[in-house]
Parts: structure tokens; sequence; C-alpha cells
């Protein structure tokens, strides 16, 4: 076990305090703000969904969001980013490290079937193109 991930355990007599999501990506979008001055891609615009929350505030007139020219939402990206974005990332780069078989990494995500595994990891055509590269050449042992 990683020694920080041990250390925290052991400070809560393995007995970890419940979060509330919520709370948690109030923080994360704060944190990602303040972060967006030293890394200005955290600020670019990007097209998003309002939750249902937002819908109606938008509807009662408690907020205004920014839409395209084809009537997204648009925010930054920092405000796009929550828990559940931290743990598709997480699933994706370890897949990315083929450190561990598919099994291993379902076990941790909690999917029952590799094709709902596949569809929920997130890779872009180059991370594609190098997986197959590496296959082809070799350069990787097969982790399927």
């Amino acid at each position: 076990m990683n020694p920080n991930l041990e250390a925290i355990c052991k400070k809560y007599e393995y007995n970890l305090p419940s979060v509330v999501d919520q709370i948690i990506n109030r923080y994360i979008k704060e944190i990602l703000k303040d972060l967006s001055e030293k890394v200005p891609t955290l600020a670019v615009k990007v097209p998003t969904k309002l939750t249902m929350k937002q819908k109606e505030k938008e509807k009662a007139g408690e907020l205004t969001v920014e839409r395209n020219d084809k009537g997204e939402v648009m925010m930054p990206r920092y405000d796009c980013v929550t828990t559940h974005t931290a743990r598709r990332s997480g699933i994706t780069n370890m897949y990315l490290s083929h450190k561990f078989t598919i099994v291993q990494m379902m076990h941790v995500s909690g999917h029952k079937t590799q094709k709902t595994f596949m569809d929920y990891i997130k890779l872009s055509s180059d991370e594609i193109t190098d997986e197959i590269d590496a296959i082809v050449n070799g350069a990787k042992e097969e982790v399927f």
C-alpha cells in the first residue's frame, strides 16, 4: 500500500470519514480556478451541459450563462471538473500505465464487463495509435 494512503487510513483507524460530492466539487473548482492563473488552459471556455439545478436557476433568472453560436453553454474548463472527472481520469491513467490487467482495473472501477470498462475510459486517437504501435512493435506486453 502507498505509504501516504496507509498514513491516512491509520489516522482514521481505517474508518474513513464520508464526504459530500457537492462540497468536494466546490473545492475542486476553487482550486482549479486559482491554478488557472498559472495553467491558462484551465480557463479556456468549453461547451458543457447545465445541471438540473443550474437550469432551474437560469429559468428563474438567478443565473446567466454564456452560449456559443450553436446555443451550447460555454464555461471555463475549471468549472466543469468534478470528482467523477477525477475518477475517470484516474482509471484511464491506470490503463495507460500498463501496470495492471483489465480484470484488475475492473475490480477497482467496479465495472462488470470489459465492454463497459472500455467505453468508460477515455483514450485520445493518439493514445490508441500509441497502444497499437506498442503492441505491433513488441514494446509492451498485451494487458488484455
